[in-house]
């Protein structure tokens, strides 16, 4: 036989060895001065024996896996030589296997038929975008190949690919992180980011696009700051910055990674946020209950509202009492009344001061310090403070932890998050279109015939709306007027409703405008039940403009934005590949997925497609890439060989992070273990540091 090089021999002996069942692999070979191959060997995979070098080497692994042995010494080879005309032919050829050869059904196994091809790279790494794990990308391949055997490679062959990736930008993770946004900043001049290195190492970072930036100006009143996320194997903290859009949906403002949580940190966090929006500080902030936090509000943001999560407060719940009162339906009852319920001061501190003496919780530690901080987080407090929805209810806390949940992990590298983070911005970010069109394009059900309804429906979003028509319907079934005051400024209107609490409805003649006892326009900015029962018996059919706030309407984002600087904030496409060839490529991908589905039907047209495809090939130059350029376009950036900022070390937390709950955790899940108790004298409520018996407490 012939060849016109040596890879078309090396081509023809796999395809024989594969035939026959057998696995191939490349032995010697000799070169001419000018790197030209006169001769090569082609051996059978299990040719020779190891070394007593590469037993000691591979004999045991520091996890105590042995390695298998396949060596057996099996003499099987081709010897290709080149000729004087350039050609290459078999000059030797041994059959002879001392072994069997594996069955039909394991045929696929084999090592030289076996290599991670482009359909698999490529799925492999869309799957990482979407925070997919390389199990269940190789569990996708296998359905989209209609068998295992069709694959190309193994799950381990899948997971050595993407190992090798992560070995490779491993120290220059933190250098290719930075050096990514500052190429966002240069394809997009609005695109904002700061970092700092500290002693080689990158200490904090914090980053906002355009968008971000834009959706600031338009909803940055309220604003929610969560540090409890670690998405990175680091350990840094991950500290979001979001809000709740014109579809009460979480919106992302910026974020930053920490190396620490001291002080100093948070006032560099906060200080460089201003900076990216423009100087503008928010009315409202609600925080996780972190000292450090607080200190630097206190000092950056000093005529900010702040206050604390509820539903990280109350998370922490089950780990302060015991585990078997939440099962409890009338204590699950009685708490959530006390804490969620209770509309006024004084009702809050007569129910908790009646549940804390009911299940004897005076000598808990840990509810006495919530007590004492009860202004920071029970929304009696603060029930004429504007909210915006944000003050995190168990809703709008799973919502938010949703989008974060997409690409947390706790052993990502930092580009790794960025690829994961930048799919899921873009996600919340489609979801926000599609609430925009469908409230710009369709027209919510009315549910009365009122003409106030009509008119909400016509200025708000559908969410808002939603809200509104119960707080409608709520009027028209439950609201009824008891008695009306009449004074010389104002008039007094109490109301009542099915919640069996009466209502003091105020209407201010000069401003033409009512006040509800409730307070629940004051708090979200829609109207009540009971106020809009008060604009019905005045027969107004349309809400004043006072009942209107631009946060909650369908065209409140129509407004140019524009920087601290004056500057345009002016959105740009922050990706190096064109819209049109993204276009293009969607296309073809889709003209080729229509075209296999009519070929698919049958043998014949199979044949025809495959036949047309080799063709088709001939038009275009193979694509020849090192697996590093492979990994490069995958992440969008080059992995340098010059580091000068390194990832950081030695990171210490204050507390846990949010993690995914492994298989290891499935038996502590099962079993209730009851409240965290103190190392020093067993109780409950407190830890060792905060111990009354710390004095006496052994070292």
């Amino acid at each position: 036989m012939l060849f016109d090089d040596v890879e078309a021999a090396h081509k023809f002996y796999m395809e024989y060895a594969h035939s026959l069942a057998f696995s191939v692999r490349i032995g010697q070979q000799k070169l001419d001065a000018n790197g030209v191959v006169i001769w090569k060997r082609f051996l059978r995979a299990r040719e020779g024996y190891k070394t007593e070098k590469e037993e000691g080497a591979s004999g045991s692994s520091s996890k105590g896996r042995r390695s298998r042995e396949s060596r057996c010494g099996c003499p099987a080879y081709i010897y290709v030589k080149r000729t004087p005309e350039g050609k290459y032919v078999i000059a030797a050829l041994y059959e002879e296997h001392n072994h069997a050869f594996v069955t039909p059904s394991k045929r696929h196994l084999l090592r030289s038929n076996r290599s991670v091809n482009e359909k698999a790279k490529t799925t492999l790494f869309n799957c990482h975008k979407a925070s997919i794990g390389t199990s269940q990308a190789f569990r996708l391949l296998q359905i989209g190949a209609r068998g295992f055997e069709y694959v190309g490679c193994t799950k381990k062959d899948l997971q050595n690919y993407y190992s090798d990736f992560r070995h490779k930008i491993n120290n220059a993770d933190a250098q290719m992180f930075i050096e990514n946004l500052h190429t966002l900043n240069k394809l997009d001049h609005n695109f904002f980011f700061e970092y700092e290195v500290k002693d080689g190492r990158l200490f904090r970072v914090f980053w906002a696009d355009t968008t971000s930036r834009k959706n600031y100006i338009h909803f940055g009143d309220v604003l929610s700051f969560d540090t409890t996320y670690s998405t990175n194997q680091y350990d840094m903290k991950f500290a979001p910055f979001t809000g709740v859009n014109h579809h009460m949906r979480s919106i992302f403002f910026g974020a930053a990674f920490l190396a620490d949580e001291k002080i100093e940190s948070y006032v560099w966090l906060f200080n460089t946020f201003l900076r990216a929006m423009g100087r503008k500080a928010p009315s409202f902030i609600v925080t996780d209950e972190d000292a450090s936090i607080k200190a630097a509000i206190a000092i950056v943001l000093p005529y900010t509202i702040h206050r604390l999560c509820m539903w990280h407060i109350m998370k922490k719940l089950p780990e302060k009492i015991d585990a078997n009162l939440l099962k409890d339906d009338e204590f699950r009852k009685t708490i959530n009344l006390c804490v969620w319920g209770s509309e006024t001061i004084e009702e809050f501190e007569s129910r908790w001061q009646a549940w804390i003496a009911k299940y004897h919780f005076e000598n808990n530690e840990w509810l006495v310090g919530r007590y004492e901080i009860r202004k920071s987080w029970i929304p009696a407090y603060f029930r004429e403070i504007w909210l915006g929805g944000i003050l995190r209810t168990t809703s709008r806390s799973e919502s938010a932890n949703s989008f974060f949940s997409r690409f947390i992990g706790r052993k990502l590298a930092l580009v790794e998050f960025w690829i994961r983070f930048d799919t899921a911005l873009k996600c919340q970010r489609q979801d926000e279109l599609i609430d925009d069109n469908t409230s710009m394009h369709t027209n919510p059900k009315l549910l009365t015939s009122w003409e106030l309804e009509r008119h909400g429906g016509a200025v708000f979003t559908h969410e808002v709306v939603r809200r509104f028509q119960n707080e409608l319907l709520a009027a028209r079934e439950h609201c009824d007027v008891q008695t009306t005051t009449e004074m010389e400024d104002r008039t007094i209107v109490k109301v009542v409703d099915n919640s069996n609490r009466p209502r003091e409805v105020i209407f201010f003649n000069a401003a033409q405008v009512h006040k509800c006892s409730c307070m629940l326009f004051e708090s979200i900015v829609i109207p009540c039940r009971h106020i809009i029962r008060m604009l019905r018996s005045a027969r107004i059919s349309e809400l004043p403009m006072h009942y209107i706030t631009k946060r909650w309407t369908k065209n409140c984002k129509r407004e140019a934005a524009f920087d601290s600087e004056g500057n345009l904030l002016i959105e740009k496409s922050i990706t190096s590949m064109e819209d049109s060839t993204r276009r293009k490529m969607a296309t073809a991908l889709n003209k080729f997925e229509d075209i296999f589905q009519m070929a698919k039907t049958s043998e014949e047209g199979l044949d025809i497609l495959i036949q047309n495809l080799e063709r088709l090939s001939l038009l275009f130059e193979p694509i020849s890439r090192t697996r590093q350029e492979e990994q490069e376009s995958f992440i969008g950036m080059s992995i340098p060989e010059n580091v000068q900022v390194h990832p950081p070390s030695d990171i210490r937390s204050k507390g846990r992070c949010k993690r995914i709950v492994g298989h290891a955790d499935k038996h502590k899940r099962t079993q209730s273990s009851g409240p965290r108790k103190c190392s020093s004298c067993k109780g409950v409520g407190h830890d060792r540091r905060n111990c009354s018996n710390k004095d006496a407490a052994p070292p």
